[in-house]
């Protein structure tokens, strides 16, 4: 899963192993990408991508 950090590009989360390269970080353990969504809203991480939106006219 692909992550943003708009506030700080070159963030460093040496926690979680994780560093962002002018704003973006790809994470693919279940634990660590758990551990950046529960991060403030402050820092500015937050998840980009994902599935799209499910059509809800199609039945």
């Amino acid at each position: 899963m692909k992550f943003t950090s708009s506030r700080y590009p070159q963030l460093v989360v040496h926690d979680l192993d994780v560093t962002f390269v002018d704003g973006e970080a790809d994470v693919t353990t279940k634990p660590t990408i758990d551990a950046l969504k529960a991060l403030p809203a402050e820092m500015g991480v937050r998840a980009a991508g994902g599935r799209p939106a499910k059509d809800s006219s199609i039945e």
